[in-house]
């Protein structure tokens, strides 16, 4: 007979400020010298004279390092005003907590506790098939799937507005938002029982609704394709970078 995991106290894991800053600044330079590319491109089949490609073939290097430095500045800047504002926020969390009580929205950087959710917040739903179900959205150029629940404020709790709706998006900025998942369904079933969960649900997360145990075949595949997309970033850099400098 498969035995349920355990339930057991869980915090988040945020992305480190270097780590974000790292990422960012690949993005942001494959995205610059993309445009510059294909400008140099562009300006190489107009007339030599032109203002582009007089621009990018005589002075191709200073360009290089501006940009690289621009976006080495930007993206420094932007991640201390993303901490000054986090410092000042009252709404704002950046850790997360899920014990025998609850979820505990935190803010590390002022201390503050922003929201709790506690396990008896969960209400059933009237006149529907599941407690917790999803819905898709599809917008503008967007898709998003929203997972939906229903919460009763409690003298002891705070909830945060977006949560009576959805909570596809709570753990969404963590590293390990997939242990989160996991500790956050496996503490419905473990705390409150009565609470339906559509099994599809576990689907997304790749989890077994009955042991809760995660599929790690299918998240070390996930794990791998990730970190191709990162080298295949990196390679496109240098080959842009690469071209560039011949094409001078």
């Amino acid at each position: 007979m498969t035995q349920k995991s355990n339930f057991h106290v869980i915090e988040s894991k945020r992305i480190s400020n270097l780590r974000l800053w790292i990422g960012s600044t690949f993005i942001s330079l494959l995205f610059l010298f993309g445009i510059m590319f294909f400008l140099i491109f562009l300006g190489s089949y107009s007339n030599s004279d032109s203002y582009i490609y007089s621009l990018f073939f005589l002075s191709i290097e200073k360009i290089i390092a501006s940009i690289i430095l621009f976006v080495i500045l930007m993206n420094t800047l932007i991640c201390e005003i993303i901490k000054y504002f986090l410092k000042r926020s009252k709404k704002k969390y950046n850790k997360v907590t899920i014990d025998s009580n609850g979820i505990i929205f935190f803010n590390t950087y002022n201390q503050t506790i922003i929201a709790k959710i506690h396990w008896k917040n969960i209400q059933p739903r009237t006149n529907e098939k599941f407690d917790i179900d999803y819905s898709y959205c599809i917008g503008y150029r967007t898709f998003s799937l929203y997972f939906f629940w229903n919460l009763k404020e409690s003298s002891d709790s705070k909830i945060p507005l977006w949560s009576s709706k959805k909570f596809a998006g709570m753990f969404a900025k963590f590293t390990n938002q997939a242990d989160l998942i996991k500790a956050f369904l496996l503490g419905i079933s473990t705390f409150r029982p009565d609470i339906t969960i559509n099994p599809e649900i576990y689907s997304f997360y790749k989890l077994d609704p009955v042991t809760f145990e995660k599929d790690n075949h299918i998240l070390k595949k996930e794990k791998q394709l990730k970190l191709l997309v990162i080298v295949c970033s990196i390679i496109m850099i240098l080959l842009l970078l690469f071209i560039t400098y011949i094409c001078m």
